[in-house]
């Protein structure tokens, strides 16, 4: 995976929107953690102290600390420097006078992954592949998306189960309605041989096609997807260590 690739949608040249996915761990040295929590704000040390678990305070500190780097790269200000607002359905956003630049975080067990994009707002989800509980499908899925993946081999069946998973997370991410949605409200493609998009929204195929879908792998036994309101959109891969300092 190198930094200045950029990998277009469907083998097309990408024109227009331009997502930069940075892909992390979040499994850091004490040394490191204590340097990145010191540009965290008030607010977000709360956050990491309701943790119960002392790992997943760490691999909180460690996610929004280098969220922070990253953004600050872009905005040309300190980590610290930056603050946030969250809209009324929870997604976090840049204040002024950097609001324009839009961000979408996602974390799963020790990797963490951050989509940036200058020109349209963005969803992204990371999951570790894992054992489904039955039926999990049918509770949220849409009916077509739970006839394509039981019609898939039983050992394709839990891949695709978290492709249509990520790929929905990301879209509900870059709406900002988050879960009051409803999941089942639209579809997504899954399976094996089936490029990532959404095929509809509330229905409408036509309404689908204002939207990207991008898929991306973020480390072994895992799986990763981007949304994008833009027709046309890639990714492009940074790395951490194209930080400054």
């Amino acid at each position: 995976m190198n930094p200045s690739d950029e990998i277009p949608r469907d083998g097309e040249t990408c024109q227009n929107h331009v997502v930069d996915a940075w892909v992390f761990g979040i499994d850091e040295a004490h040394s490191v953690t204590d340097k990145l929590r010191a540009a965290l704000s008030g607010d977000e040390l709360a956050r990491a102290a309701r943790l119960y678990d002392s790992s997943h305070q760490r691999r909180f500190i460690s996610a929004r600390g280098r969220m922070r780097q990253i953004l600050a790269f872009y905005t040309g200000c300190q980590p610290a420097e930056l603050s946030f607002e969250v809209t009324p359905a929870g997604k976090p956003m840049l204040c002024a006078p950097h609001a324009g630049l839009h961000f979408n975080l996602s974390h799963s067990g020790s990797r963490a992954a951050l989509g940036v994009c200058r020109t349209a707002a963005l969803g992204i989800d990371i999951e570790a592949v894992r054992e489904v509980r039955e039926g999990l499908a049918r509770r949220f899925f849409a009916a077509a998306e739970v006839a394509a993946l039981e019609a898939l081999a039983t050992d394709q069946q839990e891949n695709a189960f978290f492709q249509c998973w990520t790929r929905k997370e990301a879209f509900l991410k870059a709406t900002g309605e988050g879960i009051v949605r409803g999941l089942d409200s639209f579809e997504v493609s899954l399976g094996p041989n089936e490029p990532a998009r959404i095929n509809s929204i509330d229905g409408d195929e036509e309404a689908a096609r204002a939207w990207s879908l991008l898929e991306f792998d973020p480390g072994p036994g895992m799986l990763g997807a981007v949304a994008l309101r833009a027709e046309k959109a890639c990714l492009r891969f940074r790395a951490v260590q194209e930080l400054p300092g």
